[in-house]
């Protein structure tokens, strides 16, 4: 899905509308913590489709997990 605009809870929520419409099994989503991803409409939304589809947020950005980070660039 694409979207001009930033995005807001109305454009995820369309997002996991879509998600989930032709699915037959339950659709697990890993998300990070952009505010939108926990806006009230958002859980709300969750909250009443449960059945059908279940958020995970990664954590807190550990750097420490990231190998990335140890790189130095020359």
């Amino acid at each position: 899905m694409c979207y001009d605009s930033a995005l807001n809870s109305a454009i995820f929520i369309r997002f996991l509308r879509r998600l989930i419409k032709h699915s037959s099994k339950k659709v697990l989503l890993i998300v990070d913590n952009l505010k939108v991803h926990h806006s009230g409409p958002v859980k709300e939304w969750i909250e009443a489709h449960k059945e059908k589809i279940e958020l995970f947020y990664l954590p807190a950005y550990p750097p420490e997990r990231n190998p990335d980070e140890y790189l130095i660039e020359i």
